[in-house]
């Protein structure tokens, strides 16, 4: 069996890596990836959760002295200015476990030197170029979004920037509320600190957004785009060609969900190419279902408004979904405590979420931070 791997992003690499590394000892199946070294990653994805680390670990003896690939400790997320009881309320990660943000190019500079694929510089226009079994297309955003569902979020513009000092006391993800959305803001090892202005540009025109982000945070603004937010409808074609990255979905980055949806993708594809226990069928309506509600989980934070009185916020809080897991999950996290939640969660010693990326527990911190005015 012959994989091929098309595109040297997040999610090119971590793909590669996953089937090279859990495949390395069984001589018929062979990984390659290939990709266009003009293209480089996107200057997003620097934060995962805590699903990364271990594998890198794993795969790789990526640690906090051997560290090439500039990680910084990610112990949770810290929201400033969200809702309207308390200046800050922090998201952290168990003592047990930790995330990272890290370099996307020193990520992807590591990975493909790991030898446990093929590695290939080549420009792929046609799906008929590649002769394997399997092929994983990573190669970033689609051309069009006529073959996937478009999803409902209150941002869809960012504005990137990077300033020359750093926090060295700042060890997890600010997501700091603004008049015009939120802006996060990222610890490197480089003694630097990276900004995401997130907005809507059919509220706040660009030039505003960029006055406002200056204002404040003191910083200079640099690269911008647009986005939109999707999920592809079929994202395996003909049982052989599977999306990932970018060209599978796109969320916004609030929680830092992408890297850890697309490991779950990878390990879900794997489950049915190679350990063949389920189906394309039943992999893409369980990914569909994880997607809906990493959105909803998402969506849910902005519904208690923030701390501004601005059109945005106005907007955001209009955002609705139902979902009876949800429901349930939220019922759960306010009929318990911390402690009991906490301690369910970790004697079952059981990875999966109970909800898309997350369990009762985190529903309890949002929902205490949102209704509780204590500081």
């Amino acid at each position: 069996m012959k994989i091929t791997v098309i595109g040297a992003g997040n999610a090119g690499c971590l793909t590669a890596l996953h089937y090279g590394y859990f495949t390395q000892n069984q001589k018929d199946i062979s990984v390659e990836l290939i990709y266009n070294p003009n293209r480089p990653p996107e200057k997003v994805g620097q934060g995962s959760i805590q699903t990364l680390p271990k594998l890198l670990f794993k795969s790789l003896l990526v640690n906090w002295h051997d560290n090439p690939i500039d990680a910084t400790p990610k112990f949770g997320i810290l929201y400033e200015g969200w809702g309207k009881k308390r200046d800050k309320v922090y998201h952290p990660f168990p003592f047990n476990t930790v995330a990272i943000h890290m370099s996307p190019n020193k990520l992807q500079d590591t990975i493909l030197k790991s030898g446990y694929f093929s590695v290939k510089e080549q420009d792929i226009i046609d799906y008929n170029q590649i002769d394997s079994d399997y092929i994983f297309d990573c190669r970033g955003k689609p051309d069009s979004l006529e073959d996937y569902l478009e999803l409902e979020n209150p941002v869809n513009s960012v504005i990137l920037a990077q300033d020359s000092k750093r926090d060295l006391y700042q060890n997890w993800t600010r997501t700091v509320a603004t008049p015009d959305g939120w802006c996060f803001v990222i610890p490197n090892t480089s003694d630097t600190t990276s900004y995401g202005y997130l907005y809507n540009h059919k509220i706040t025109s660009e030039k505003n957004a960029r006055e406002n982000f200056e204002q404040l945070f003191g910083v200079e603004s640099d690269d911008q785009f647009k986005f939109n937010q999707y999920v592809a409808k079929n994202p395996i074609i003909d049982d052989r060609i599977i999306l990932n990255g970018n060209k599978l979905f796109f969320l916004e980055p609030l929680e830092a969900t992408a890297i850890g949806a697309y490991m779950h993708w990878i390990r879900l594809t794997f489950d049915w190419a190679i350990l063949g226990n389920t189906t394309p069928t039943s992999i893409t309506k369980e990914f569909h279902e994880y997607v809906s509600q990493i959105n909803n989980f998402i969506s849910w934070h902005y519904m208690f408004g923030s701390k501004y009185d601005t059109p945005f916020w106005e907007e955001a809080k209009k955002i609705s979904f139902k979902d009876p897991l949800f429901d349930k999950n939220l019922s759960n996290a306010k009929q318990h405590s911390f402690e009991e939640l906490v301690w369910k969660n970790l004697e079952e010693e059981d990875e999966r979420a109970g909800y898309g990326q997350w369990n009762a527990w985190n529903f309890k911190y949002w929902y205490e931070g949102m209704t509780n005015g204590k500081n």
